[in-house]
């Protein structure tokens, strides 16, 4: 993969090429100003794959130029020697700003903004590979009215650009040699205004040049946003979160959720709890949504046909807790090893900083790809995207393979099809063991840890029976 480097910060540019060269990504070239940027890429046609490009380019002493930045990115955009050329955008300001809805309206889906979802540079290569997609990129197409720019971006737009062929235009420039009328004068009385003159100097006749008339600024119009920025980006180990947390001393909280109803939440927080009371684990099932599916479990199991008032029951080696208005998931918190919270469709549930605050967060989805839209809508309700883990109920290895690559960042397991939930498949079993492996393990040391603890008080207690026997005798 070829790609463009385009930041006014040049270490930060030299450092980001060497860690790409790491993941098979060639950097033909690194562009520090705005004014160079289609001079560059005008060198390689036809060979570059994608541009990286910092918002920062367009920086020139305390001047921003921002609105420059986006005209030739819009100039890029529109030739077609560059629409398939893939744009990934570092920006320093977060969603709402102006500029960055105006790369939206260009078709530019790939933004990863500062203090907004960290990025490693594996994610930064899989962008080009599979941009993102309109409904992820949305929120960056809602615009903050309180930040000055250059017009409404709900009106018509106000930028005209146009492409004239250098060769024809050198022709229109010796027909018209010695032609001193008003409209020249007009004309030439406008290119000095230009802001994009160094436009003129490409070196590649064939590309179309194009040729930008912006409309004028006032002083009251100018972006005032303009602030001393740290460039530094952290780039994170690409690595599955779950796997790197500190083992949890006392609770292990387990969320499960769902990017749509009736896909199964409910079965698979039963079927995790199964898994860990099987285990020897003291887990308790909390019912955190309004479905109150628990009640009509109760009674079942009860073979009774009215709804049991009782808040909480034991069934399967689980204690079950239902939904109440009034329940209070700090005294639960204190009493077992394992929580495991059904939440169901996150929406518009109240649960929703449970969830975010879980070690371990379960999505419930489904492999179809026409509804992978559900996943999408769940992906922005929800604070943290890093460390989901997705589940497909009823699903096989392609399927989540699939979905597993189309997600990027995202581990996809397959759940086998089961009709009892509180019997555990032996196929989900082993996704159980995988997923909850570093808790299992912490668990597991301190009920070690107890046993040698009693070992070593019996063997002290047994040999002090023994001394004084031994010396009364």
């Amino acid at each position: 993969m070829n790609l463009i480097i385009a930041t006014s910060n040049t270490d930060f540019a030299k450092s980001l090429r060497e860690k790409l060269k790491e993941v098979d990504c060639n950097v033909l070239d690194i562009v520090s100003c705005v004014e160079d940027l289609i001079t560059c890429i005008s060198e390689y046609p036809g060979k570059i794959d994608g541009i990286l490009l910092k918002t920062d380019l367009a920086k020139k002493n305390s001047d921003y130029r921002l609105e420059v930045l986006s005209d030739v990115v819009l100039s890029i955009r529109q030739t077609p020697e560059f629409q398939k050329v893939i744009f990934t955008v570092l920006s320093d300001y977060p969603e709402g700003h102006p500029l960055l809805a105006e790369f939206f309206n260009m078709g530019i889906y790939n933004f990863f903004a500062r203090n907004g979802i960290k990025f490693n540079v594996h994610n930064l290569k899989e962008s080009f590979e599979n941009p993102m997609s309109f409904s992820m990129a949305l929120k960056y197409g809602t615009v903050n009215r309180e930040i000055p720019w250059r017009r409404d971006l709900s009106k018509t737009q106000t930028l005209e650009v146009k492409f004239i062929n250098p060769e024809s235009e050198s022709q229109s420039i010796e027909s018209s040699t010695g032609d001193t009328d008003n409209k020249d004068s007009k004309d030439s009385s406008e290119s000095k205004k230009n802001p994009m003159d160094f436009l003129s100097k490409l070196p590649k006749p064939n590309i179309p040049k194009p040729n930008i008339s912006l409309p004028k600024m006032t002083v009251s119009e100018k972006d005032t946003t303009n602030e001393s920025i740290n460039d530094e980006w952290i780039f994170e180990k690409n690595e599955n979160s779950f796997t790197n947390k500190m083992p949890v001393v006392g609770t292990v909280l387990i969320g499960v959720a769902a990017v749509e109803k009736h896909l199964g939440a409910t079965n698979t927080a039963i079927n995790i709890a199964k898994f860990l009371s099987k285990a020897g684990h003291n887990v308790a099932l909390v019912e955190a949504n309004k479905n109150m599916d628990f009640d009509r479990i109760h009674s079942l199991i009860e073979g009774e046909t009215i709804t049991l008032s009782e808040k909480e029951f034991n069934f399967q080696g689980i204690t079950h807790i239902k939904y109440r208005d009034d329940m209070d998931l700090s005294g639960v918190y204190t009493k077992f090893q394992f929580v495991v919270l059904d939440i169901g469709d996150i929406r518009n549930s109240q649960f929703r900083t449970e969830f975010n605050r879980s070690h371990i967060k379960c999505v419930v989805a489904t492999a179809d790809e026409w509804k992978y839209h559900w996943i999408e809508e769940f992906l922005l309700n929800v604070d943290s995207t890093e460390d989901l883990v997705f589940l497909v109920p009823s699903s096989d290895f392609k399927s989540t393979n699939d979905l597993e690559s189309r997600l990027k960042k995202h581990v996809v397991y397959p759940l086998e099809k089961h009709s009892n939930p509180y019997e555990v498949p032996e196929e989900s079993g082993e996704v159980f063991k995988q997923l909850l492996k570093l808790y299992l393990k912490s668990h597991e040391l301190r009920i070690k840890g107890k046993h040698l603890l009693l070992t070593a008080l019996l063997g002290a207690l047994i040999s002090a029976v023994g001394f004084t026997f031994f010396i009364f005798k």
